[in-house]
């Protein structure tokens, strides 16, 4: 019998949460077409003709969100299919490749399969992800229960609600951790491999860990961690050559110029006055807790100097300070779920040192990713009261 102290036990917990809220959201907002959870906009390019059969959920009068260029993705990994002209940025997009590679793996290449594999994809990394903060909470000990926190971590929660791949860089963040701390180099280079297959900016995992070796002077780890990039810059290669130029502009620098421009600029929601307000008001509270977290680990330097996934929270660090993307900064949606890593190590920094500070850049995000989702709790809540 699993105990309560186990992390195995929050792990499945979270697992079955995930799933229940999945469950719930398909039933009762998407009429029970489960495509509804890529979230495709109707005013974006038509899905495929290929995928007509699944009978895509369109949202109106909407463009879409990330998760559906996954799906395709899942459909055509290797661009073979045409999909290509259903993806906004295809080298943008097609860097990110793990999840939708996988789960065509799983699927066999078979359409039908696809999307099921991709979301036990998704609920293996909530599980995955959730068993190794558990394992970093009591190895500081701290209880095991604290591991239900990953839920909340935007890229866990964005993940759950629009099937985008930010969730298995969490999970592998977590790993990370967990494995570094156990100095288990052989899963510590595994992960940082993976993780720049998940998304371009799983290359930090990696160059967290080569910059804390040369720091310790592991002159032979550090050389080999720097292989564990190769996969990911070949897979990038294959990439550029089969499309277009992506998107320019990402980086300034002017040090935290888009977070600055970004609090500097107010969104304006197309809701009603109070809700417009509410949405900005929270907005401003997530930017507040990515430049806390800076804050933090600037403030704690030395201590970050000597963990490997202290270097891991500097990459981060300098990512917030050079992007500037207008879409990376848009809304807590974006920004929330980019930089939550970083959010991630900072929180169970908190673990080591008893500090509740740690803890406020993550809660600061929350509310606002909560509001997002407060539709399809509605929906829910109406659907199983009939109210």
């Amino acid at each position: 019998m699993l105990s309560l102290r186990s992390p195995v036990m929050y792990a499945l917990l979270a697992t079955i949460l995930a799933v229940g809220w999945l469950e719930l959201t398909v039933h009762y907002n998407y009429g029970g077409n489960g495509t509804g959870l890529f979230c495709t906009g109707a005013l974006f390019a038509a899905p495929p003709a290929a995928l007509n059969f699944e009978h895509i959920y369109r949202f109106p009068n909407s463009s879409g969100y990330d998760g559906q260029m996954y799906h395709y993705m899942a459909h055509d990994p290797f661009l073979t299919r045409g999909f290509v002209s259903s993806i906004d940025s295809p080298r943008f997009r097609y860097r990110r490749i793990l999840l939708p590679l996988v789960a065509w793996l799983f699927a066999g290449g078979q359409d039908r399969f696809i999307d099921l594999a991709y979301f036990g994809l998704v609920l293996l990394s909530v599980f995955l992800g959730t068993l190794w903060t558990g394992g970093v909470a009591v190895n500081e000990g701290v209880p095991a229960a604290w591991a239900l926190g990953f839920l909340v971590v935007p890229g866990v929660a964005v993940s759950l609600d629009r099937m985008t791949v930010d969730v298995a860089l969490v999970a592998l963040t977590a790993g990370l951790v967990h494995y570094a701390r156990r100095q288990n180099w052989g899963v510590v280079f595994l992960i940082c491999l993976l993780a720049g297959l998940v998304r371009e900016s799983g290359l930090l995992l990696a160059a967290g860990m080569v910059g804390w070796l040369v720091l310790e002077r592991r002159w032979s780890v550090a050389g080999l961690f720097i292989l564990s990039v190769a996969p990911a810059l070949g897979w990038y290669a294959y990439i550029d050559a089969r499309t277009p130029a992506g998107p320019a502009d990402l980086l300034s620098p002017i040090p935290f110029a888009g977070l600055l421009t970004r609090a500097g600029t107010p969104v304006h929601y197309p809701f009603g006055l109070a809700m417009n307000a509410l949405a900005g008001l929270l907005d401003y509270a997530a930017l507040a807790g990515i430049a806390l977290a800076v804050v933090y680990c600037l403030r704690n330097f030395r201590r970050f100097l000597q963990r490997p996934e202290g270097l891991v929270a500097f990459a981060y660090v300098a990512l917030v300070a050079f992007v500037v993307a207008p879409g990376a900064w848009t809304e807590a949606y974006s920004f929330a779920r980019v930089y939550s890593p970083l959010l991630l190590v900072v929180g169970m920094d908190g673990w080591s040192t008893r500090r509740l500070g740690a803890a406020a850049p993550l809660a600061l995000t929350v509310p606002r990713i909560g509001l997002q989702v407060g539709g399809q709790v509605l929906g829910i809540v109406r659907g199983l009261t009939g109210i």
